[in-house]
This record gives C-alpha cells, structure tokens and sequence, in this order.
C-alpha cells in the first residue's frame, strides 16, 4: 500500500520472515502510531527494495504484525515515495518513477 500520510516504510514480519529477515539482538525497537492504533516495530536496513524497475538502495524499513484488520504485505511511507521519486497518478490509478 502507498500511503502519503505515513512518514515510514513499514513491512509485515510474517512475509520479510520467508526472506530470513528477523528480529535480532541490536535492532532497533520502535512505538509508531497510526489510523490502526499503536504497534512496536523493529528498524533493520535493507541492501534494496525493487518494485519493477523503482529500485532504492540502503533503506531503513521498519517490521512489525501490521494487524490492521485487513490483510497487506507492507506500507510504503512518504519517504520512500520521496526517495524513489514515485508520481502517483489518481486519474489512472498508477505509480511511475518522475525525472
């Protein structure tokens, strides 16, 4: 999910734990707020993230049980849509890289 109002990238644990993305000793734990209530997270930086051809390097993601009442995969926050230069088109419903 896109989502301009959250400032953070936020992954679920269940789905970055079939990559071997887990919770160790010195990561970073975190309280984020939102719509959903509140939920403690864990900071890791990732190598990349690749949607398609949008591809950012060395980026902080936090993960957490994002049981929000509705199944999703991960939130991609404003910085990341920031970072990657993303163009949201609401008219066709679509994302692109800009210049």
């Amino acid at each position: 999910m896109l989502d301009t109002g959250s400032a953070g990238t936020v992954f679920n644990a269940n789905v970055v734990e079939k990559i071997g993305v887990k919770v160790e000793p010195g990561d970073i734990l975190n309280k984020i707020r939102g719509v959903g209530g509140m939920e403690v997270v864990y900071s890791k930086h990732f190598d990349h993230i690749q949607i398609d051809d949008i591809l950012l390097e060395n980026f902080e993601v936090e993960i957490g049980e994002m049981d929000y009442g509705l199944e999703m995969d991960g939130i991609l926050g404003f910085y990341f849509i920031r970072s990657t230069n993303l163009v949201i088109d609401l008219k066709d419903l679509r994302i692109t890289k800009g210049g």
